[in-house]
């Protein structure tokens, strides 16, 4: 198990290090002059704009500056925003903070519903919960996550706050008055996340499910006389866990980009948001900062989906001691 870890770990900062080195080259190759894009004042001068030019450090030779965005990078600084006009990571943190807060509850609920109805699928199957179950998943899964929520938001206009995160007519004397403004703002787009991300999980855990019921160890445990809930709990459901465990990893990595569709339908001020107001306004320092945060964040999550892995099934870091693992 340890040197699975270690071999994991050290893949994972190759990685991440390989991600920085293509972030920074992918922007340089944009067709568009920077000092443009930071400084659309017609009046700036050519003055002016040598002055910038050095201060940001694009009269360096790219290996120089590749340098200098590694070494401000391990700073925390993450460059000045085109749009804003301020430092990238003042905008960043706030927007992410809203975001893991709107997806990550949405995921938590998907997952505990999806869990739930597959597991009743898996011993109901052929039934016509079942059937039910798998057709509902499916026409859900079918439908586009904006579709749902401006449906959503047309069955509850009026009821229900429909966009942004606070009311700005409403004066928040305390702090809770302030989280019952937000859970408000919260139920929509996160029970239109909850319908979309559950049907994968729901499909999965059955599929898995029903598999692992097959086995012989299940049929064992039937003789010796355990009901179904212990049979799930006690022998089945951790073995069908583990393609579950990449589509979490999957779906965690992604969180931190919010789910882009959803945040324009509800004004959600997130990062998903962020990222679509950022391609409009070509903000390339905010597109570079949200894409390294985001590619970053799903490697890290399969990384913890890899060590989840070994602890549930011990063959996968057996594999590597024999030399197994491609």
């Amino acid at each position: 198990m340890r040197e699975y870890i270690l071999r994991r770990t050290v893949s994972l900062f190759l990685t991440i290090f390989s991600v920085v080195t293509f972030n920074f080259f992918l922007f340089r190759l944009m067709p568009i002059d920077p000092m443009h894009l930071f400084a659309r004042d017609p009046r700036l001068g050519p003055v002016i704009r040598e002055r910038l030019i050095k201060i940001f450090g694009l009269d360096k030779p790219v290996w120089v500056q590749y340098v200098l965005y590694l070494k401000e990078l391990l700073r925390g600084n993450m460059g000045i925003s085109f749009y804003y006009k301020k430092p990238v990571t003042k905008i960043l943190v706030p927007r992410l903070f809203n975001t893991i807060l709107l997806v990550g509850v949405g995921e938590v609920l998907s997952i505990i519903l999806g869990v739930i109805l597959g597991m009743i699928s898996a011993v109901k199957r052929g039934s016509k919960i079942d059937i039910a179950n798998i057709f509902f998943a499916i026409l859900i899964w079918s439908a586009p996550g904006f579709w749902i929520g401006v449906m959503l938001m047309m069955a509850f206009m009026g009821i229900l706050p429909t966009s942004g995160i606070v009311s700005p007519e409403i004066i928040h004397k305390d702090l809770w008055t302030y989280l019952w403004d937000v859970g408000r703002h919260m139920i929509l787009p996160t029970l239109t996340l909850t319908l979309v991300y559950y049907t994968e999980y729901t499909l999965i855990m059955r599929s898995s499910l029903v598999e692992v019921l097959t086995e012989d160890y299940i049929l064992t445990a039937k003789a010796k006389g355990l009901g179904t809930l212990g049979i799930l709990l006690r022998h089945a459901l951790k073995n069908a866990s583990l393609p579950l465990v990449t589509l979490t990893a999957v779906n965690l990595g992604i969180i931190v980009a919010g789910d882009v569709e959803v945040e324009i339908v509800f004004s959600w001020p997130g990062l998903g948001l962020l990222i679509y107001e950022s391609v409009i306004h070509r903000d390339y320092p905010m597109l570079q900062a949200a894409f390294l945060l985001v590619t970053i964040s799903v490697v890290v999550a399969n990384f913890l989906a890899d060590i989840l892995y070994a602890v549930l099934d011990p063959r996968v870091s057996y594999r590597v001691k024999r030399g197994l693992e491609v």
